[in-house]
C-alpha cells in the first residue's frame, strides 16, 4: 500500500485522525454564514469520488484559515520551532509562552478574504485558497503575521510565500493516475462554483489556539 505523507503524522493508515498536538494561530469560519453550506457542497463532490477513500475528510466545525502557524509537539525543527525556548522544550510551555507574548499586541480581525482557487496539495489534500480581498486586508494580515513572529520568534521557511487556505481533506493513499484525473476534475467543478458562490469572507478575531489532532483546535485567547 502506498501511503500519502500525512500517514504516520496527522493521520494513521486506516484514515483516522492520530494524536498530533500543537498550537497555532486561525480563524475558524463562522458556522452561521452561507460560505458553509458552500464547504459542505464542495466536500459532498470530493466524497462521492471513485477514490474518495483514500481521503480523510476533515469536520466542517474546525474550518478555518490559519493566520501564522504555531508549533508542533512532533516538528522540533529549528526553522519550525520558536528561536526563543530550547527545541527540548514541553509544548505546554511553547503555548504558555506564546499567549503571554502577543496578548499586548492589540487587536488584529476583519480580515476580507476572497476565493482564489481549488488545491490539491501534493503532500496533503484538497484547499481551498484564499486571498484578501482588499488592499486593506491585505496589509492587515502582513501587520499580522509581522507581528507574531516577533512576537513568538517563529520564523518559517515559507513565511514570505504562505498560501491562506481553508482545508477540506487529507488524502491517505497514493492515486493511480486516472484517480488523480478524477480529483482534477472534481476540483475544477468546485472552483467553477466558488468563482461565483464565494462572495467575500470576513473574519473574526484571530484566535490563539492549541489542538490535538487535526479535527479539533481550541481557542485560548482572541486577538481583539
Amino acid at each position: 500500500m502506498n501511503y500519502a505523507p500525512a500517514v504516520g503524522v496527522k493521520f494513521n493508515q486506516d484514515g483516522t485522525v492520530r494524536h498530533f498536538p500543537g498550537n497555532t494561530f486561525i480563524c475558524h469560519i463562522d458556522q452561521s454564514i452561507d460560505l458553509i453550506a458552500e464547504l459542505e457542497w464542495a466536500q459532498s463532490q470530493l466524497k462521492a469520488m471513485q477514490c474518495a477513500a483514500k481521503f480523510s475528510f476533515l469536520p466542517i466545525s474546525s474550518m478555518h484559515m490559519t493566520v501564522f502557524e504555531g508549533v508542533c509537539d512532533q516538528v522540533r525543527q529549528p526553522e519550525k520551532w520558536t528561536s526563543k525556548l530550547p527545541l527540548d522544550a514541553p509544548l505546554a510551555q511553547t503555548t504558555d509562552f506564546f499567549a503571554s507574548a502577543v496578548s499586548q499586541i492589540g487587536a488584529h480581525s476583519g480580515f476580507e478574504m476572497m476565493f482564489d482557487y481549488v488545491y490539491n496539495c501534493p503532500v496533503g489534500g484538497t484547499s481551498i485558497r484564499i486571498k484578501p480581498a482588499t488592499d486593506e486586508s491585505d496589509l492587515a494580515l502582513k501587520n499580522c503575521r509581522e507581528q507574531l513572529r516577533a512576537s513568538t520568534g517563529i520564523n518559517m521557511p515559507e513565511f514570505d510565500d504562505y498560501h491562506f487556505h481553508i482545508t477540506l481533506s487529507y488524502r491517505i493513499m497514493e492515486l493511480e493516475e486516472s484517480e488523480k484525473i478524477e480529483l482534477q476534475q472534481v476540483a475544477e467543478r468546485i472552483s467553477e462554483r466558488f468563482s461565483q458562490s464565494f462572495g467575500r469572507l470576513k473574519h473574526g478575531a484571530v484566535e490563539f489556539c492549541r489542538f490535538d489532532d487535526m479535527f479539533k483546535f481550541e481557542p485560548l485567547l482572541t486577538l481583539s
